[in-house]
């Protein structure tokens, strides 16, 4: 079974993108003096549900790296369905997205960022596609080790997810 053109095409660009990326980590790492693992978490996102004959429904988990105080570098993998023309095809996301934090210290019990990115999706019978991403994100008060997140935004349709990352002392 051959990869799909889309990946042969993107791996220079995903080579290039991951080096710079390891190279901007690990000097916020080093500015933040951190040797903690970056914070996971776990989501569940419905993408473009128009109706009952289209969307996208998909689990996934992913790490937040901070690049700073105030600026979250969320890279997220998920899977599951999409739905088009009434057609089950599985599906796959990756999603590469930057978050600026309007309360990085937690200092309010509600949390709000602002960002956007990139994503690209694939699947059984599906076109790879690539998705320029904005998103709102809202973390909710702390519950035990856990801070739960409504995550909205427009990329590939408009999205909706649920997140649960691990808690941070002091931080989001």
């Amino acid at each position: 079974m051959r990869a799909p053109a889309f990946f042969a095409e993107s791996i220079p660009i995903l080579v290039v993108a991951i080096l710079a990326l390891t190279a901007c980590t690990r000097v916020s790492a080093q500015q933040m003096a951190r040797h903690s693992p970056p914070p996971l978490e776990l989501r569940v996102d419905a993408i473009d549900v128009r109706s009952l004959e289209n969307g996208t429904a998909q689990g996934g988990a992913g790490a937040n790296l901070p690049l700073g105080y105030y600026v979250r570098l969320e890279i997220d993998g998920a899977g599951g369905v999409t739905r088009v023309a009434g057609a089950n095809a599985n599906s796959g996301r990756v999603d590469a997205l930057a978050r600026f934090l309007l309360d990085p210290f937690a200092e309010a019990t509600w949390g709000l960022s602002i960002g956007g990115g990139m994503s690209a999706t694939f699947g059984d019978r599906l076109q790879p596609r690539q998705y320029l991403v904005v998103v709102t994100d809202l973390e909710m008060p702390r519950v035990g080790s856990v801070v739960p997140a409504l995550q909205v935004g427009l990329g590939g349709g408009v999205r909706v997810g649920l997140v649960a990352r691990v808690a941070q002392s002091g931080r989001r």
